[in-house]
Formats: structure tokens, sequence, C-alpha cells
């Protein structure tokens, strides 16, 4: 008889937002790898390769490994792991065998190439999703892509859409230098866009609590026990902030407030500018960009820095790739001076 292990939760980890796709993150151990939720076993799924295991056999020396033949290959080890099962049930979980079968496996997708970044960070290239092919009509497949910053709201469509094009020519064999010379072609893109709308999507919560307590700290009795002084406001909530200040400074009464729940754009702002702030926002509903804004003195290195380099190395930087081959000479020599 199995007992239930019961464990004390050892860290909760702020992930931000993801798509529908995301549904839960559980990390479990090799000692005890069952995870019991309301009386239901629940398991990740796992991705393997055949080749490396059965190329050499003898039994597989005139097997043609193409996308068919892999992906009837695959699906018989799924039947013969179901039929496994019943005798595993009985030995680990006291179940009887003519109800082990209420544990079943089955072969979800077949990938050609995947990139394994760390532990629930990763994407492949699908070619067979569940029997449905993903590889037609000119495509080269379908990725799925877990974790990684294509697949996180605060990635604005247009910075995603090029990490996705990336991902998927690094899966498809394409060469290094065609991928940097994309890359190359993207910053450049990027460059000329207006400095506004190189900024970051984030959505703003609980902006009136940190308001009273960003006043506070600035006018409150610092040395009071119940002072605010050391409650670290987000960085978006103060770009929020900013806005709606600047707003007022210019008395513009048309453009929208940022309110509690808003979708906004963060942007970075040069140091040392005479407002004396590093990063203001605006609503991303907001239709008409008001003049006062465009002219504020944009730090579009830094947004850039933020929006490509950082997703670029998070990545890609697991192959080792000079990524700084992707900037132009004056970025890179830039780079040099920068601390």
């Amino acid at each position: 008889m199995v007992e239930h292990i019961i464990e004390q939760i050892k860290s909760v980890e702020y992930l931000g937002y993801f798509d529908d796709e995301y549904v839960y993150d559980i990390g479990i151990g090799r000692d005890h790898p069952y995870f019991f939720a309301n009386d239901i076993l629940l398991h990740n799924s796992n991705y393997f390769s055949a080749y490396p295991v059965m190329k050499n056999l003898p039994e597989f020396a005139d097997f043609e490994w193409t996308k068919e033949n892999v992906t009837s290959l695959y699906d018989k080890i799924g039947e013969m792991t179901n039929e496994s099962f019943p005798e595993f049930m009985n030995k680990a979980f006291n179940c009887p065998e003519q109800n082990g079968a209420i544990i079943r496996a089955a072969r979800e997708l077949c990938a050609l190439k995947g990139l394994f970044i760390t532990k629930k960070r990763y994407a492949v290239l699908i070619y067979d999703k569940e029997g449905k092919r993903k590889d037609v009509n000119g495509k080269k497949g379908e990725i799925k892509a877990m974790g990684l910053d294509l697949k996180r709201s605060d990635t604005s469509k247009f910075i995603s859409d090029f990490l996705s094009v990336v991902l998927t020519e690094v899966l498809s064999d394409v060469s290094r230098e065609d991928i940097f010379s994309k890359i190359q072609d993207f910053r450049k893109q990027f460059s000329l866009r207006p400095s506004w709308e190189k900024g970051s999507p984030k959505r703003v919560n609980n902006l009136t609590k940190y308001a009273n307590i960003k006043k506070t700290q600035e006018t409150g009795n610092v040395f009071s026990k119940n002072s605010d002084k050391k409650k670290t406001i987000p960085g978006h909530v103060v770009a929020s902030l900013n806005y709606n200040k600047l707003k007022s400074i210019f008395n513009d009464n048309e453009s929208m407030t940022i309110l509690d729940g808003f979708k906004i754009i963060v942007c970075k702002l040069k140091p040392n500018n005479r407002f004396g702030m590093n990063s203001v926002a605006y609503p991303i509903d907001l239709i008409h960009i008001p003049d006062w804004f465009k002219q504020l003195p944009f730090d579009d290195t830094l947004m850039e820095e933020t929006s490509i380099d950082r997703k670029l190395e998070n990545l890609l930087g697991v192959l080792n790739w000079d990524l700084a081959k992707t900037k132009s000479e004056n970025q890179a020599f830039s780079d040099l001076f920068e601390f």
C-alpha cells in the first residue's frame, strides 16, 4: 500500500500572465513523482526520443525514420505502455488489475526538433498533433512554446510575432547567419517605429492604493511606526502615476486618465530628465497620443534592450550564440561603455 505523502509547499513563484494554454505548473521530486489533487493523480507530460536508443538495434536496421513511420512507432509505444499499467497499478497502488485501465497514456504530439532552455521553459516544432498533421500548406509545422517570452502578455504582438519567426527558423535548421540577418533587419524596423510604440504592455492594479503610499513617502512622517517608506512600488505603477501627473502638468483634460485595471504601455525615459522620471505609461486604448507625450525624452536604446536584447537572450541564450553580432557597429560600440 502506498501512503499519501503530505509535504509543505516549498516555494510560490509569480510567473506573470500567460495565455489559455498555460494551465498549471507543478514541480515534483524524483523519489515520489506523484501529485494528488482532490484524490486525482496528476503528472506532467514527458518528451522523449526513441531514435538514440533504437537506431542501433538489429530489428531497426532497415527502419526508415520518416515522419509517418516515426508517428506509427510512437503510437505503438503508447499502446505498449498502456498494457503495462494494470500490473503497475496493482503493485504501486493495490488497485485490482481489472480497474488498472483507469490510468492511460496517449501519444500527444510528434516534433522534428525541440529547444529545451530550463525546466518548464521549452519549445517544439510539431508536425503531428493527436493524429492531425501540422506541416501542411507549406507550413513547417506548429510551434508549441511553454514558459517563453513570446507567450507572455507583457510582450507586445510586434515583438511576439518576431520571436515566433526566429524560433521557427531555429527549429527548422535555418542557418545561424540567415537568422542573424533577419534579427538585424528587425532591429532596423524597430528603430524606425515611434518611441512610444517601443514600450512594454502591462496591466496596472491597485493604482489608488499605491498613489496613497507614494504620497505618504513624499510628504508623510517617515519616522512613524506605520510608515510606508520601505514599501516598494512596482515600476509599471510608478509609470502610470507619472502619466497622470504629466497629464495634469500639461493641462491635458482630453486624454483618458489611467485607472485601476487599465492595460498600459510602459516606456523608458532618459536619465536625469527635467521631470525626474525614469518611465512613463499611457493607456493602451488611447487612440490619439497627445503631442506633449510624443515630445518626452524617451530612452530608445534602453527600450530596445528590454524588448529585443533580453528577450532574444532568454530565448536563444542556451545556444551560446554571440547575439551582439546582430547589432550595428554603433550599437555594439555603445554597449562596451555601458555600466
